[in-house]
């Protein structure tokens, strides 16, 4: 049975969910988060995991079938979800910006059952239209702006301290956060690294990798000390020689240090967090290190137009959201246009 067919069962008839119900109602949600997510994405099980979980866990939340489910009880789950706390800290468990993901997945989940129900002339009405709130703005928050210079050092400093006592966790984090530094890549494009994806070609390194909208692109990276630190982790955890083409860049050394599992970035932010709150910045997000790349390169360059290629933004108003304004538009021209008026003697 085709995940449209389990979904048509499930919308034809009313009642309670039974027990074969809920294994049919799981079948059609994979089925919908495999049609809708990209399948050349190095995150392919991560993301339908997550879309899966997410819908799901909304179901039985709100015990319906898809098609009894009202506005209603959308806005009673998104209220649920919003006012959750940590019990230890009190800290609210979702931001706004997970928040507004999960009850995106769940219209994606209606939106797909709509067509579906078109086919077999059934209309089927999307509960989370007309109580979904406003998308958060983007990197608004204290955690979204980018480090001072100060800060920057004080951070490389304490993770490199850890990296000079021959600590290899310390060696691969050193490494890890000098790449976010120097490139201004995104959390996934860096810790999701391949050995085939790296070319060392004299002092540079070329970073093969897959960008945000799935593009292919080729980074060079010309820093010293990105470099050896680089080559420092692989030597001293022994895989320098020993690498395959699949081989992860990163892995986890949890059993006296020797490589494990490829590591997970979310393993290396909590390690980051440890780091920052040493250096005295106890609210840190790895994204940071994206801001930062952003507002070196506008002061350094001070230009929007360079700042957007170097962070690879299609739309200059994206980069707008990292840098509010230029204080200095560096001058590229006037020598050149002056030297073209003197009189040559």
């Amino acid at each position: 049975m085709t995940g449209s067919t389990r979904f048509l069962t499930l919308i034809t008839v009313s009642g309670k969910l039974t027990s074969a119900d809920w294994d049919m109602l799981d079948g059609v949600i994979a089925a919908w988060a495999k049609k809708t997510t990209d399948a050349s994405s190095r995150r392919w099980d991560d993301l339908l995991r997550d879309k899966q979980r997410t819908v799901y866990q909304f179901f039985k939340w709100v015990r319906k079938r898809p098609h009894q489910v009202t506005p209603a009880d959308v806005a009673a789950w998104q209220e649920e979800l919003r006012t959750l706390r940590e019990p230890q800290t009190n800290k609210l468990h979702y931001s706004p910006a997970t928040l507004y993901s999960m009850v995106s997945k769940v219209s994606s989940f209606y939106r797909w059952s709509q067509k579906n129900a078109k086919r077999a002339d059934l209309i089927l009405q999307n509960p989370v239209d007309a109580v979904r709130t406003k998308a958060p703005k983007a990197y608004q928050t204290k955690s979204a702006k980018a480090l001072t210079d100060e800060e920057v050092r004080t951070l490389v400093a304490t993770v490199k301290a850890k990296a000079d006592k021959d600590e290899i966790v310390g060696k691969r984090d050193y490494a890890m956060l000098l790449l976010y530094l120097v490139t201004g890549l995104r959390r996934e494009e860096i810790a999701q690294l391949k050995w085939s994806d790296i070319k060392l070609e004299g002092d540079a390194l070329l970073l093969s990798l897959h960008v945000k909208g799935g593009d292919l692109i080729t980074r060079e990276v010309r820093d010293p000390d990105t470099h050896a630190a680089l080559i420092d982790y692989l030597r001293a955890s022994r895989r320098l020689r020993g690498l395959k083409k699949d081989s992860p860049l990163w892995t986890r050394h949890d059993r006296a240090g020797l490589p494990g599992p490829a590591l997970t970035s979310h393993a290396f932010v909590k390690n980051m967090k440890r780091y920052a709150i040493e250096a005295g910045l106890e609210h840190f997000h790895l994204h940071q290190t994206r801001h930062t790349f952003a507002r070196i390169v506008a002061e350094d360059s001070g230009s929007i137009i360079v700042t957007q290629d170097a962070l690879g933004h299609a739309n200059p108003n994206t980069t707008r959201v990292y840098v509010q304004r230029v204080g200095i538009k560096r001058d590229q021209h006037s020598a050149k246009i002056t030297s073209r008026l003197k009189t040559s003697r």
